[in-house]
């Protein structure tokens, strides 16, 4: 069951400026929370890795790494790369060759959830990859990732609708904005990153 706020119905954050699709920033309450840098030419490194606060000089908090010869994700909260620093780690599986929902499971509150992304087109979305919800076991809309578009410094948002706590948060983060970046290069739009450094352009 969701836990509700009377004041607050859900939590907002902002997937903001930089240089599309190379780096960018997470912003909640006018605050960068994240920074978030998207790696594609050094394969021994995440697609995707989250750092607290504004830049790359700030600890790992949550990273995506793209399975070899698979279209699996392997997903980690904390930093994979010192096992005393990784507090979570599972995997966004893809459901069926031609399907577009993906899930993936966390433990909540002491039981193991299982989550599924899928598209939806009850949201405003004007970039190249569509807004994609994500459901539980029940269907129930607990977060949504709309992209948005345009050379803005609002380049779309992700809304948490459940009040788990920051790694809940965090890894719907990871899990939406790698799920972005994973559907991108599959439609062939690698263009929007040249030579590692990226282009400005639409998220």
């Amino acid at each position: 069951m969701l836990e509700h706020s009377s004041k607050l119905e859900f939590t907002q954050y902002e997937i903001a400026g930089g240089n599309w699709n190379s780096e960018y920033q997470i912003v909640t309450d006018g605050s960068t929370i994240y920074h978030v840098q998207n790696s594609t030419s050094t394969p021994d490194k995440p697609e995707l890795t989250f750092y607290a606060g504004t830049n790359t000089n700030g600890p790992v908090a949550g990273t995506g790494k793209f399975i070899r010869f698979s279209s699996d994700v392997k997903i980690n909260l904390g930093d994979p790369s010192h096992s005393d620093k990784a507090t979570c780690t599972t995997t966004l599986s893809k459901k069926g060759f031609l399907s577009t929902r993906h899930t993936f499971q966390m433990d909540i509150h002491g039981e193991n959830r299982t989550f599924t992304w899928k598209n939806t087109e009850s949201h405003e979305s004007f970039g190249p990859t569509g807004s994609h919800k994500m459901v539980d076991e029940q269907n129930q809309v607990l977060a949504v990732l709309s992209p948005g578009g345009g050379r803005v410094q609002k380049d779309g948002y992700v809304n948490v609708y459940a009040f788990w706590g920051e790694s809940f948060d965090l890894m719907v983060l990871v899990t939406a904005l790698v799920l972005r970046e994973k559907t991108r290069r599959e439609k062939g739009e690698s263009s929007y990153v040249a030579g590692g450094g990226g282009l400005s352009s639409a998220f």
